[in-house]
């Protein structure tokens, strides 16, 4: 058996009342043939990812957070609906375990994310640059 190394899931496809259910287990280790392998809850034991007939395939999965830093005064930009922006202060910056960095902002009810995957994310603002806070939008 070979630890997984990189993150890769085992996706499966199912229907439960009617409708396509999706979801993923991540692949723990390999077999000596390659097989991946995955959790089964029920038994507790490693088991072949493709055992299940709702096995589609497997893909890449995403690098485990393995730290967070400070915001360090950067910020995100937002665009709102009547052309101007909004600045929020980033709360960290989560660091994964392949290195790359994502920026953490939080909503008012305490809710962290990323910020990027916002649809009116229009960027992020360094610390001390010219912000563009509450003013009209000059491309429209």
């Amino acid at each position: 058996m070979i630890p997984a190394q990189h993150p890769y899931e085992a996706n499966y496809k199912q229907q439960v009342d009617g409708r396509t259910v999706y979801r993923s287990k991540p692949v723990i280790a390999w077999d000596d043939e390659g097989q991946a392998l995955v959790v089964d809850e029920r038994s507790g034991r490693l088991v072949p990812a493709n055992d299940r007939r709702t096995f589609t395939g497997l893909s890449e999965g995403v690098h485990p957070v393995v730290a967070a830093i400070p915001g360090g005064g950067w910020s995100a930009r937002y665009k709102n609906e009547d052309g101007t922006f909004t600045m929020d202060p980033l709360v960290a910056w989560t660091v994964r375990s392949n290195g790359t960095l994502a920026p953490v902002d939080t909503d008012p009810t305490g809710l962290c994310d990323d910020p990027t995957t916002m649809g009116n994310f229009d960027g992020l603002v360094a610390p001390g640059a010219e912000t563009r806070t509450a003013q009209p939008d000059s491309s429209a």
